[in-house]
């Protein structure tokens, strides 16, 4: 996992207003923005519009939403109880078929209530979205979810640095997860040609690398700050004390309930029932929230505009998501996510309205001539794998640049900054430098 950024810097994004024809064909692919995309006075019109809609929706917040989210609150906890009986009851069925078949539901059942634990209940409601409802847990500052990533850690990552610096290379740490290459602004290195690779111990493990975001971020933007201890230590505490609490309930508490209540085959049915759970929603959360940011025509940004207003964020918004269609059921399972575009511009609006108004999003957008990314799920996903590995390989202008910094790179300085760095002998050196660093400060 790539901890600092290369020693070299990438070359210059291609303009929004280039004329070169290479460089446009390169541009429809995979856009790469480096100003404003519409004059003031439409920027300023369109986020009166949208401003408008926010408005009428927020101002229609009652007691069905209230009641909407309780019942989803509600299906997630009977659901993660039955599904948990499910599992324990497989270790003492009589046939090897039952056992199979009842195992197969309850972690079906057990990945349903994970999911949308951590999409429509969670994210949801971490975003603030029910802080209306002056509910005792169901508000962004109590409710924790059902990952080893602790609520504040990822609010700072996601809620802040994401949604504000949305896109923008190196102010938005999602664009790539530090792990993934998925714009030419990002140098290549080495390491980017097992992108796919990659990519897919990053989907199985989704929730862990969600975990140590915040970590690898406070750690890169602090570095040279005197509060950097201060920073890390509770960071790093917390979430090792949240790990401790997910994997000992999913991994050794359930399984050893049941194995005391019911014999060893159920612990072992509870085991395995729980890791795949987890690892369903992982996929799924992966898939999910890829392709409502990288696929083809999502919006790269070169840097922030000091005098953005609020209409070139909403188009900033517009331009770096992708929506994903499908059903009432798929929408809800995936957080009402697959309303990237909705969500975007406005995070802190209940979620199951993002459908209601995504028509009159839609006909703003092409008033203003502005695209409106979204397609099937199949087609999202297919575009993003294919993005990720495009950018695994270096053109040939890239691959110059990286042989020029390694023939000028100082060994020197090379050594210097390994020394500068915590040292964790035994097991440690073993694990990546984020997780290296969260047990230094722990």
């Amino acid at each position: 996992m790539r901890l600092l950024p290369p020693m070299f810097t990438a070359q210059s994004a291609v303009s929004a207003f280039s004329t070169d024809t290479n460089m446009q064909s390169k541009q429809k692919r995979y856009p790469t923005l480096t100003g404003a995309q519409l004059p003031k006075d439409q920027s300023d019109a369109l986020a009166d519009e949208l401003n408008t809609l926010y408005q009428s929706v927020m101002n229609s917040l009652g007691s069905d939403d209230a009641h909407y989210i309780q019942r989803v609150y509600a299906t997630v906890v009977y659901s993660e109880i039955i599904s948990r009986g499910l599992l324990a009851a497989a270790g003492r069925m009589p046939s090897k078929r039952s056992l199979v078949a009842t195992w197969l539901l309850g972690t079906s059942l057990l990945s349903f209530s994970k999911i949308l634990n951590n999409m429509e209940l969670g994210h949801n409601v971490m975003h603030g979205q029910y802080d209306w409802m002056q509910h005792p847990y169901l508000n962004s500052q109590k409710f924790d979810w059902d990952i080893v990533c602790p609520a504040p850690l990822w609010q700072h990552s996601h809620n802040y640095l994401h949604h504000t610096f949305t896109n923008i290379v190196g102010r938005d740490h999602d664009v790539g997860y530090h792990l993934i290459r998925v714009t030419d602004e990002q140098p290549w290195t080495p390491s980017d040609r097992y992108n796919l690779f990659s990519t897919m111990v990053l989907a199985l493990g989704f929730e862990w690398a969600v975990a140590f975001h915040d970590i690898q971020i406070s750690a890169d933007e602090y570095a040279d700050s005197p509060q950097l201890t201060e920073i890390m230590q509770p960071k790093s505490r917390g979430l090792f004390a949240k790990i401790a609490r997910q994997v000992s309930k999913d991994h050794i508490a359930f399984p050893t309930i049941a194995g005391l209540a019911l014999g060893r085959r159920s612990a072992m049915t509870t085991l395995s029932g729980n890791i795949t759970a987890n690892m369903a929603r992982n996929l799924w959360t992966w898939a999910v929230i890829f392709c409502g940011h990288f696929t083809d025509q999502a919006h790269i940004y070169t840097e922030l505009d000091t005098n953005e207003s609020k209409g070139d964020w909403y188009i900033r918004q517009i331009l770096g998501s992708s929506n994903i269609q499908g059903s009432k059921l798929f929408h809800i399972l995936t957080g009402n996510l697959s309303h990237q575009i909705e969500h975007h511009i406005f995070p802190d609006m209940p979620a199951n309205h993002y459908a209601r108004i995504s028509p009159q999003v839609q006909d703003i957008c092409r008033k203003y001539d502005l695209p409106y990314n979204t397609g099937r799920f199949g087609r999202q996903l297919r575009q993003v794998i294919g993005r990720i590995r495009h950018f695994s390989k270096p053109s040939a202008k890239e691959w110059q640049v990286y042989l020029q910094s390694q023939a000028t790179e100082s060994t020197h300085a090379a050594k210097e900054k390994q020394d500068d760095a915590p040292v964790i002998r035994g097991l440690g050196k073993y694990l990546p430098p984020v997780m290296r660093q969260a047990l230094f400060y722990l």
